[in-house]
């Protein structure tokens, strides 16, 4: 009886916020807590309906997006969108329904977004959702070649305040419906003045893209800029070290260097790390560097990736400040003396971050994974406190990609939550959108969420912070802190497209507790006694809890060196790979790497019930169905007593020397 009060009592509490705050009040208040004051709500409403419906979109959202079951979580989006009454739960599957879609970037996919929408837009009051369900459908009709209607869906928002206008990402959503340049450009400038930014123009005698040919609007009155502050340590202005790592990037660095030659803010020193290009990047950074003593190129003596190029320059960086500029990124004259004002401003925080949105050469902004937002944080501009930052936790990881939110959680767990300020400042950097992007480097880039190589990095680099004292990481980094997939390191075992070889792989899920946990252990050691190389496939369960993750005894042996994690994207061959957990075979998933298998042992520690579906996901995940062996007796009985005809059982139980 208490814990039905309690729950009565807790959804009057969830009806009442919903009721009396709009998403941006929501989100205002949510920036001023801690994360540990955020955990405290979420426990004292953990009982709420909305929070119980909300967790269960956000579990097959990661079964969906993170962990790559495309089929079995759609369907399950689809059975709370179109068989259920509750209309909370509703219209929460029909945004990520409907998101799903859009994010296909095709005009079916844009015809079933259109179909969802008025059914999230009815009775809508609260303002950004009101705008980001016009942006969406905006969005989807220009992609059918509808943009009159599109314009004519958004213009009602310009006039009004019911889309919490005004706003920059639907000043954007109208410049994507512009054919005129000129036009375009006035509404992106509105998104810039929104935040008192100074306008940009487009060259006029220019014969390369809209985008390489921006520049800072001369004809108008430069904005009144606050005076700028003097350095914290002499009477002169802050000095500024803007890293630019670069690769093979000829046909982009002018773009991106005479941005940041052109900053309002002015003492900088720019530290250009060349990764081993093979065009003439090097030569016109070295022309530029004759001319701006500003500017000065170091050479890598190998490539390493992006991280590695950072690490090279933060080693020689003598600014009071350090930030990033990527090689192909445009960035606005006023973004670096904004997050210097901040920074000298607010003592108390280490580092922030300015916002971006993505552009193609043609000026088009996409999305990035959420609906309706063109403008969100960019990590790349986080601009830190060398000094500190540097006497308390040291370099950038030296990975090839993903690393940026690592250091910046390094820097969290330090100096501690609130020393990080995300400011929103508008798009003040354009990250450029090439024409593959959204379907290149599929496995290993970031599509708004993270899996594969990026989900594993995340959780190896959770697991050392909570488990070590030693955030410190030096350069070059001589031995590892923890494990991470072969991607990801600076010096690849192999080259683009080659298979690396594995005595044993072991196929699992990885996160159970015992007894599984306890087998998979043992099926290491075992092999480990006679073979050199062991690799893991984590192959997860659908009906697992999202916020599993790898146990941390098989945490453990990877960061020891006992075996490799396996992620999507990577070409393998191996004698022997041994699937252990049938249940992961249950349901289709998309993020398993390319494997090519002298031979396959199947153990079936219990009987599934689709015990056809688990041969069928085997052959298709690894090209055969292999023999599949009883774990004990029982088992063994109860294979010969049901139809298991079309499977090659093996003729004795299993054991570790097969």
């Amino acid at each position: 009886m208490l814990k039905a009060l309690a729950q009565r009592v807790t959804n009057f509490v969830e009806l009442s916020i919903n009721r009396l705050f709009t998403s941006d009040r929501k989100r205002y208040i949510s920036d001023k807590l801690t994360q540990k004051q955020k955990d405290t709500i979420k426990k004292i409403l953990f009982l709420g309906k909305y929070q119980t419906q909300e967790r269960e979109v956000r579990r097959v959202n990661h079964l969906l997006y993170n962990l790559g079951f495309r089929k079995r979580g759609l369907a399950e989006l689809e059975k709370f969108f179109y068989q259920n009454e509750d209309q909370y739960l509703k219209k929460l599957a029909a945004w990520e329904l409907l998101l799903w879609h859009a994010n296909q970037y095709t005009e079916e996919g844009a015809r079933k977004c259109l179909e969802i929408l008025p059914w999230v837009a009815q009775e809508e009051k609260d303002p950004v959702h009101i705008r980001k369900a016009a942006i969406m459908t905006a969005e989807c009709l220009n992609r059918l070649g509808k943009a009159a209607e599109a314009k004519y869906v958004l213009s009602p928002l310009l006039e009004s305040t019911k889309g919490g206008n005004p706003h920059p990402d639907l000043y954007l959503a109208i410049a994507n419906l512009e054919s005129s340049i000129t036009e375009k450009m006035e509404w992106v400038n509105k998104s810039l003045q929104l935040n008192g930014m100074s306008m940009i123009t487009l060259e006029s005698s220019a014969l390369s893209s809209p985008y390489d040919s921006i520049e800072m609007d001369r004809s108008l009155p430069a904005r009144q800029n606050e005076p700028k502050a003097k350095s914290e340590t002499s009477n002169h202005l802050s000095l500024v070290t803007v890293i630019m790592p670069v690769y093979n990037a000829e046909d982009v660095i002018r773009t991106s260097l005479q941005s940041i030659l052109a900053q309002t803010w002015t003492n900088l020193e720019v530290l250009v790390t060349d990764d081993c290009s093979n065009d003439s990047t090097a030569q016109l950074v070295e022309a530029y560097a004759a001319e701006d003593s500003r500017i000065r190129l170091i050479k890598a003596e190998s490539n390493g990736g992006a991280y590695v190029a950072r690490n090279l320059a933060l080693k020689e960086a003598s600014g009071d400040f350090v930030t990033v500029n990527d090689a192909d990124d445009w960035s606005h004259a006023e973004k670096i003396e904004t997050q210097v004002n901040h920074l000298l401003k607010n003592k108390t925080v280490i580092g922030n971050t300015s916002e971006q949105a993505r552009a193609t050469n043609d000026l088009i902004f996409y999305r990035r994974g959420k609906p309706g937002w063109y403008i969100f944080s960019n990590m790349s501009s986080f601009m830190f406190r060398r000094k500190p930052v540097m006497e308390a936790i040291g370099f950038w990881d030296s990975v090839r990609f993903a690393a940026d939110s690592e250091f910046i959680r390094r820097i969290k767990k330090v100096f501690g939550e609130k020393s990080i300020a995300y400011l929103t400042t508008g798009p003040l950097s354009f990250q450029r959108q090439s024409d593959s992007s959204l379907t290149g480097n599929e496995a290993f880039g970031y599509h708004g969420f993270k899996m594969g190589a990026r989900r594993e990095y995340e959780e190896a680099h959770d697991y050392f912070h909570q488990t070590s004292k030693h955030l410190s990481y030096s350069f070059p980094l001589k031995t590892r802190p923890f494990a991470v997939p072969e991607p990801m390191w600076p010096k690849r075992e192999v080259k683009k497209g080659e298979r690396r070889h594995f005595d044993v792989v072991i196929v699992s899920d990885f996160r159970f507790d015992d007894p599984t946990t306890v087998r998979n252990t043992e099926e290491i050691l075992v092999h480990r006694q006679k073979y050199e190389r062991i690799g893991l496939i984590q192959l997860s369960e659908y009906n697992v809890a999202p916020d599993r993750t790898i146990h941390a005894n098989i945490r453990e042996m990877l960061n020891q060196d006992y075996v490799q994690m396996i992620v999507y994207g990577e070409k393998i061959a191996c004698d022997t790979l041994i699937i252990r957990h049938l249940p992961s075979l249950q349901e289709w998933q998309r993020y398993v790497p390319d494997v090519k298998a002298g031979q396959i042992h199947v153990v079936i520690n219990q009987l599934p019930k689709r015990i056809q579906q688990c041969q069928t996901h085997v052959k298709e995940f690894f090209g055969e169905s292999g023999i599949w062996y009883p774990f004990n007796p029982s088992v063994y009985k109860e294979l010969q007593e049901n139809d298991t005809a079309s499977i090659i059982v093996a003729d004795r139980v299993w054991t570790h020397n097969d």
